[in-house]
């Protein structure tokens, strides 16, 4: 056993140091590849944002020369009401069209001071305010980091015109101002990281713009980022690379990625935990060893599975012929796996089967004739039913009841007749009902009329379907001997017939033998259910079960005695017979 494990230790020991070498090469591999692409995908963002805001700033000066604007702006005294409404109009659908170009757009004005106009892509213009112009005046003068304005919490971007005349103090000939829409930055930013605890964020010294769930580590991140920003900006560097760090915020590492916008003055952030990026390599180690370990429980195991693999079933086999040997026939073996000692013990189950089956028919049926031969004999020969029987006629006889003591001798001589005659084995149903009716007036007139009787016609099965002599008789009488006590009154026996289906679709006759007797308790009842179905061996053989195998050995498992009580109280026992199996034999 030892030799088998070591020696399997020994073949795997080479693929799994190359394994583990090849795993530990590829977590490098995969971890650099994963740095590569998170500082690609953000130089990527801040390429795509730095164009399409000097996109719009090159779009805000082509307008600086829009004919309307500098009627508007310049020559507004010599227009006429009519004249500046249709210009008002063509540049407010001039100022829609530059607000359709970008998503990054909220909206479009225009402010000119020379006609106190405010001119918007969304709505009619309005009147210029004087605080509004005061406060498009000051944000002029202040010097700005970068190209934005922040407004509340708006980010804008404005173009004066003259921008001499704001220095100086003067008002300018007009403003025109690009609201940046945060809503779509936000979708814009969301893009960058797919992990639900990271997030993205545009970071300027004076605002910000945050597409997170996560903002206690945003706040910690960003302040170290917005340093950062400021020191690059003081030293000059006109380019920045992106940049990649581990900060731990809360015991958690997130893994960041920065990168600097010195033409916007802004820096563009992603950050996400480090076990949502690297999880799965460090998952990869804990692996690795936990392969190690069932990698040497498999082989311990399958050493084992190898050593019993063909000691064990051998073992079991030997102790099932040991057992068919010592006269155990009810054996069988159970095995799931399908290889050749499956074919094995399928075999052997068929042979054990094949065997069981030559002794039931030769052994059992020998057993089984004998004691219905006996069982024949003891009712042909009933020294009770006989003494019975005579002292009853003797007592009618002397009373004068000639009428009554003439049908009960008719009806003993045809019922002694009909056990008598031992040469037929098998009889017409018809006459089986005869000699069950002669025994049924025998019973009547016995207790004096105290028990009935009635007996269906057999109307759904042929009349002169052929039966085995004899098997209606036991059941009848048992109705009679056990089926009533002293003080039950209108006591009736009823024997009917019914036709039904199998489960393989033959057809069964069902003569059923009912009385309104006492019937019997549960647990009487489940003893004879396993009587009739072979759990339970009897201490002797009764009419009842005599005549059950007489059936079962005639007509095979579908035929037999159904034993069941009725609701109304009573007994119903029901022989069954396959129409098709007795038709052929009749016909045979």
């Amino acid at each position: 056993m030892s030799k088998l494990i070591v020696t399997f230790l020994i073949v795997i020991s080479p693929m799994y140091v190359v394994g583990t070498r090849i795993n530990d090469w590829g977590s490098t591999l995969v971890r650099k590849e994963i740095f590569k692409s998170l500082q690609f995908q953000l130089l990527f963002y801040r390429t795509s944002l730095e164009n399409e805001i000097d996109r719009l700033q090159r779009l805000q000066r082509e307008y600086v020369n829009d004919e309307d604007l500098e009627s508007l702006s310049i020559t507004s005294e010599s227009l006429t009401d009519y004249q500046k409404l249709a210009a008002i109009k063509r540049f407010q659908a001039r100022l829609n069209v530059m607000k359709q170009s970008s998503l990054y757009v909220a909206r479009a004005s225009a402010y000119i001071p020379p006609i106190g106009k405010t001119i918007s892509s969304d709505e009619l213009s309005g009147n210029l305010l004087q605080d509004k112009l005061l406060k498009l005046k000051k944000d002029a003068a202040i010097a700005h980091r970068g190209l934005f304005y922040h407004d509340e919490e708006k980010v804008l971007l404005r173009e004066y015109y003259p921008t001499t005349q704001v220095v100086e103090g003067r008002d300018p000939m007009f403003v025109l101002e690009l609201e940046l829409s945060i809503p779509k930055i936000k979708q814009y930013l969301s893009q960058m990281t797919d992990s639900k605890l990271g997030g993205a964020a545009v970071i300027h010294p004076d605002w910000a713009i945050v597409s997170t769930s996560n903002e206690s580590a945003y706040d910690s991140i960003s302040v170290l980022l917005r340093e950062q920003a400021l020191q690059l900006e003081k030293s000059g560097k006109m380019e920045a690379p992106a940049e990649m760090r581990t900060i731990s915020i809360d015991r958690q590492p997130f893994l960041t990625v920065s990168a600097y916008s010195p033409a916007l003055g802004i820096t563009l952030l992603a950050f996400v935990p480090e076990n949502a990026v690297m999880g799965a390599l460090d998952r990869y180690r804990l692996y690795m060893w936990l392969i190690t370990l069932v990698a040497i429980v498999v082989v311990v195991l399958f050493s084992l599975y190898m050593y019993r693999l063909i000691h064990r079933p051998l073992q079991k086999l030997i102790r099932a012929f040991r057992k068919v040997e010592s006269g155990d026939l009810q054996v069988a073996l159970a095995y799931k796996s399908s290889d050749e000692f499956h074919d094995l013990y399928e075999q052997f189950n068929f042979m054990v089967t094949h065997l069981n089956k030559l002794v039931f028919e030769v052994y059992e049926q020998q057993i089984r004739v004998q004691q219905s031969e006996l069982k024949q004999l003891q009712s042909q020969i009933n020294p009770h039913f006989l003494y019975n029987s005579f002292y009853l006629l003797y007592r009618m006889t002397k009373a004068h009841d000639f009428d009554n003591s003439t049908r009960f001798s008719k009806y003993l001589g045809d019922y002694f007749q009909y056990i008598t005659r031992n040469g037929v084995e098998e009889v017409p149903i018809e006459q089986e009902l005869q000699h069950v009716r002669a025994l049924c007036e025998i019973q009547t007139i016995r207790f004096s009329g105290h028990i009935t009787f009635s007996i269906e016609q057999v109307e759904d099965a042929p009349k002169n379907i052929m039966i085995p002599r004899l098997i209606l008789q036991p059941i009848v009488e048992n109705a009679y001997q056990h089926g009533f006590e002293l003080e039950h009154e209108n006591r009736h026996v009823r024997i009917g017939f019914n036709v039904s289906s199998s489960e393989s679709g033959g057809e069964l006759l069902l003569i059923d033998v009912e009385d309104n007797g006492k019937g019997m308790t549960a647990d009487e009842l489940e003893r004879w259910h396993g009587l009739l179905n072979g759990r339970d061996q009897p201490t002797e053989i009764t009419g009842v079960l005599n005549v059950h195998r007489r059936l079962r050995l005639k007509y095979g498992d579908m035929a037999g005695i159904r034993i069941a009580t009725l609701p109304s109280g009573g007994l119903r026992v029901s022989l069954v017979l396959p129409l098709p199996a007795a038709i052929e034999e009749r016909e045979a």
